[in-house]
C-alpha cells in the first residue's frame, strides 16, 4: 500500500510536480472560495452602503414638509423666511440626487465586469424606481416655484404697517399648494423607502448566509492544502541530503578560483557552495542561503538593488535571450561600501556576470561570477577626472570672455570677503545647538549671496559649487542636533570653491596682462578699480542693471516665462551700500521672477500682457537716507499660502497660525529656510534670499517692508539710514 501511495506521490515531489500541484490547488481554491467570497462580500458591502444611503434620505421628506410648513407659519406672522427657503433648498437638492444616484443602473461588480464587460448591476431602488420617480417629480413641479423665490415678500406701509406684496402673496399660494402636494406625495416616498429598506435588508442577510458557508469550505480547504504542503516540504528534506553531497564536491573545485562564484535559486538564494574569494570580496562568511537582497542590501543603493533584483528574475524566464539582457545587467560595473573594520568603509568597483544554468532542458539555478575590477575603475575615473578638468577651465574660461571684466573683478572681491566670512565661522569654537543654527543660517546667506551673483553674470562653475555647497548646508540643516564635527565635511566643499574662486582670479589676472594698450600703461583691471574709486561709483548703475538683466534672462528662459527689467536711480548708490544693494537687487528679481510673475497663458487668462515687468528704483531721500523700491506685476502674495507651508515646515503650530494679523504673516517670508515651493532649484526653494535680505537691511540699521495685491503686484521697500550702523556692512551677513 505504502509503495503504491509512494509511486502516486513521486511525480509530485519533484520541483515541477510541487509546482503543478500548488498553482492548480491555488486556482481550484481561488475559483471555489476566493471569487464567490469575494463576489458575495462585495454584495453585503453593497447593500449595506445603500441602506446607509437610503437611511440618510428618509428624513428629506420630513425637512421639505417642515420647511414648507415653516415658510407657510413665517409669512403669516410676516417673518424672516430666507432659513427655511434654503433649507427648503437643500433638502429638494439632496432628495432629488439621492433619487436619481438610487434609481440609475449601479456598476457591476469586478467578477461580472470580467465576464461581460458591458454588464450593469440593478438600482437601489429596484423596480420601485419609476415609482419613487414619478412621485418625486409631481411633488418637485408644486415645490419648484417656491424655491424659485427671491426677493423680500413684503412691503411697508405708514398706514397698514408690514404686509405681503405682490411676489409675497403669489409666494403664500405656493407654499399652500406644496403644502397639500406634500401631505399625499411624502407619505408616499417614506412608504417607498421602507419597502426599499425591507428589500435590502433581505438581499444582505441572504448575501450573509451565502458567505459563512463560503468561508466554511474554504476552511475546508485550507487544511487540505496545509497536509498537503506538509507531505511535500517533508519529501523536499530527504532530498536535501543529496544535495548536501553534491555541494560538498563542488566546494573542492571553488576553492582555487579566484573570482567570487555562487549560484542562485529560483527563490533568489545563495547556495551553500561558493568560492572562498568571495569571502575576501565582501568581507563576510556567511552566504549559505543568504538572499541575494540581503547581499547587496546596504552596500549598494536601493535603486540599484531593485532594478538588479528584477534583472536577475528575467533570467529564470527560459525565452529570455541571455545574450541581449546582459548588455542592460545594472551590476555590470557597481560601486560597493563594505565595512573595513574599526569603523571604517571600503570603497571599491565589482563586476558581476550572469549564466544560467540549464538542465535537462530547465534553468535550475543561476551562476553568479563577482571580481573586482577596482584598479580599472580608479584608473577610467582618473582620465575622466582630466578630461574634465580640462573641459571645466575651457568653460570657465569661455565664461569669463563674455563678462565685463569690472563686473568680474568687483564679483571677485566681493566672493572673497564671503568666503573670508565662512571661513571665519567655521573656525570659530562653539558648543551650544542654537549657536550651530546661527552658524548655519550665516554659512547659508554668504554662499547664496555667492550664488546669486555667480549665477547673474553666468558663472556656471562657480554656481554650481556654491549650490551643491548649499545641499551640504541643507543636509546639516535637517539634523535634529549638530556637534562640530558634523561641519568638518564643508571645509572639503569650501577647499574646493576656494581654488575654484582662485583660479579664476588668476585668468582675469592673465586677460587684463593681455588686454594692455600702450607700454608705459602698465596697470592692470584690479590697479585701475583701486585707483579710480570715482569712476566704479560711475559705472555702478550700468554694472548692477547690467547684471540684473543677465540674471532675468536666464531665470525667465529657465522658468519658461516672459518679464522686462526696468532699472531707475542706481548712480546714486553710495559706495558703502554698493554690495548690499547688488545682492538685495539679485535675490528680489530672482524671487519676482520664480514666484511673482505667472507664466505667459496665465497672464493672458488674468487679463494681463503676456511679459511681465519688473522695476528696481532707488531713491535719494536727503537726511531721511535711501529708500529700495523692487516691484512686479505678478500674482501678489497670499497669506493663506503663506501659512500653510509655515505649518508645513514646522515655523509656526496650528494656533500661532490662528492669531497671526497680516503683518506678522509677512515677516514669515523673511525667515531662514522659509519657502512656498515644495521642491529646490537653484534660483529658489531653500528659503534663503529673502532672509539675506531681511540680515542686510538689519546690519545696515534699515527696515524692510512688503505690500501686495492678490493678482497684482507685490512690493519690497528696503529703507536705508544716510550712513550705514556698521563698518562692515560690505560683506552680506
Amino acid at each position: 500500500m505504502k509503495s503504491r501511495l509512494a509511486k502516486i506521490l513521486s511525480p509530485l515531489l519533484t520541483p515541477a510536480g510541487s509546482l503543478v500541484l500548488v498553482v492548480v490547488l491555488g486556482l481550484s481554491f481561488v475559483a471555489v472560495v476566493l471569487v464567490p467570497g469575494l463576489e458575495l462580500a462585495s454584495e453585503v458591502a453593497d447593500s449595506a452602503t445603500a441602506l446607509k444611503l437610503l437611511g440618510d434620505q428618509q428624513r428629506h421628506p420630513t425637512l421639505i414638509r417642515t420647511s414648507l410648513e415653516s415658510i407657510h407659519d413665517r409669512l403669516g406672522a410676516h417673518g424672516y423666511i430666507q432659513e427655511s427657503v434654503d433649507q427648503l433648498r437643500a433638502s429638494s437638492g439632496q432628495l432629488d440626487t439621492a433619487l436619481h444616484e438610487m434609481t440609475v443602473p449601479q456598476p457591476a461588480s469586478w467578477f461580472s465586469l470580467a465576464a461581460d464587460t458591458g454588464a450593469k448591476g440593478a438600482p437601489i431602488a429596484g423596480n420601485r424606481a419609476a415609482v419613487l420617480l414619478d412621485t418625486w417629480a409631481r411633488e418637485l413641479v408644486v415645490i419648484k416655484p417656491v424655491l424659485a423665490f427671491r426677493g423680500v415678500p413684503y412691503q411697508d406701509n405708514e398706514s397698514t404697517g408690514t404686509n405681503l406684496n405682490e411676489g409675497g402673496r403669489q409666494l403664500e399660494r405656493d407654499v399652500g399648494a406644496a403644502l397639500r402636494a406634500s401631505r399625499r406625495a411624502m407619505p408616499l416616498l417614506d412608504a417607498e423607502f421602507t419597502a426599499i429598506a425591507a428589500e435590502l435588508q433581505t438581499t444582505n442577510l441572504r448575501a450573509a448566509t451565502q458567505l459563512r458557508l463560503v468561508m466554511l469550505t474554504g476552511l475546508v480547504i485550507a487544511l487540505a492544502l496545509v497536509v498537503l504542503v506538509s507531505v511535500l516540504l517533508s519529501a523536499r528534506q530527504r532530498q536535501e541530503g543529496t544535495l548536501r553531497l553534491a555541494r560538498q564536491q563542488t566546494a573542492d573545485i571553488l576553492r582555487t578560483v579566484k573570482d567570487g562564484l555562487f549560484l542562485l535559486d529560483r527563490n533568489l538564494n545563495i547556495g551553500s557552495a561558493h568560492s572562498e574569494s568571495l569571502e575576501t570580496l565582501f568581507q563576510r562568511k556567511d552566504f549559505a542561503g543568504m538572499a541575494f537582497e540581503n547581499l547587496l542590501k546596504n552596500i549598494v543603493s536601493e535603486r540599484t538593488l531593485a532594478t538588479a533584483l528584477k534583472f536577475v528574475k528575467i533570467l529564470w524566464a527560459e525565452r529570455t535571450n541571455e545574450k541581449l539582457v546582459k548588455t542592460i545587467n545594472p551590476l555590470g560595473e557597481v560601486q560597493v561600501h563594505l565595512d573595513g573594520g574599526s569603523g571604517r568603509s571600503d570603497t571599491r568597483y565589482l563586476q558581476f556576470d550572469f549564466h544560467r544554468v540549464w538542465v535537462d532542458g530547465e534553468i535550475t539555478h543561476v551562476l553568479v561570477s563577482v571580481s573586482d575590477v577596482t584598479t580599472r575603475v580608479d584608473l577610467a575615473n582618473e582620465l575622466q577626472t582630466a578630461q574634465s578638468q580640462a573641459q571645466g577651465q575651457v568653460d570657465t574660461l569661455l565664461g569669463i570672455l563674455h563678462v565685463d571684466q569690472a563686473l568680474l573683478q568687483s564679483f571677485l572681491n566681493d566672493s572673497n570677503a564671503s568666503m573670508k566670512m565662512i571661513n571665519a565661522v567655521l573656525r570659530e569654537p562653539t558648543r551650544e545647538e542654537g549657536v550651530f543654527r546661527k552658524k548655519l543660517d550665516t554659512l547659508f546667506r554668504q554662499v547664496h549671496s555667492v550664488k546669486g551673483e555667480a549665477a547673474a553674470l553666468g558663472l556656471s562653475s562657480i554656481e554650481s559649487r556654491a549650490h551643491a555647497f548649499e545641499d551640504d548646508l541643507k543636509a546639516l540643516r535637517e539634523k535634529s542636533s549638530l556637534s562640530g564635527n558634523d561641519f568638518l565635511p564643508l571645509v572639503i566643499k569650501l577647499d574646493d570653491l576656494l581654488t575654484h574662486l582662485q583660479s579664476v582670479s588668476d585668468l582675469v589676472s592673465r586677460l587684463s596682462h593681455l588686454q594692455i594698450a600702450p607700454s608705459d600703461v602698465v596697470h592692470t583691471t584690479t590697479a585701475v578699480l583701486e585707483e579710480d574709486q570715482g569712476a566704479q561709483t560711475g559705472a555702478l548703475d550700468g554694472g548692477i542693471d547690467a547684471t540684473l538683466q543677465k540674471l532675468i534672462q536666464r531665470v525667465t528662459t529657465e522658468q519658461s516665462k516672459e518679464a522686462a527689467l526696468h532699472c531707475m536711480g542706481f548712480e546714486a548708490v553710495p559706495a558703502d551700500y554698493r554690495r548690499a544693494i547688488k545682492d538685495v537687487g539679485i535675490q528680489a528679481v530672482r524671487n519676482a521672477i520664480v514666484h511673482g510673475i505667472e507664466a505667459p497663458d496665465v497672464r493672458v487668462a488674468a487679463g494681463k500682457s503676456q511679459a511681465g515687468t519688473v522695476r528696481l528704483s532707488f531713491q535719494d531721500l536727503g537726511e531721511a537716507g535711501y529708500k529700495l523700491i523692487v516691484e512686479d506685476d505678478g500674482q501678489g502674495l497670499s497669506t493663506e499660502r503663506i501659512k500653510e507651508a509655515a505649518l508645513k515646515k514646522g515655523l509656526i503650530t496650528q494656533e500661532r497660525a490662528q492669531s497671526l494679523d497680516t503683518k506678522q504673516i509677512f515677516a514669515l517670508l523673511f525667515q531662514s529656510g522659509f519657502s512656498t515651493l515644495d521642491t529646490v532649484t537653484k534660483d529658489a526653494g531653500r528659503g534663503i534670499g529673502m532672509n539675506l535680505i531681511a540680515e542686510l537691511s538689519n546690519q545696515l540699521g534699515g527696515r524692510v517692508s512688503v505690500a501686495t495685491s492678490v493678482g497684482k503686484f507685490t512690493r519690497l521697500t528696503l529703507t536705508l539710514p544716510r550712513q550705514a550702523k556698521r563698518a562692515d556692512t560690505t560683506v552680506a551677513a
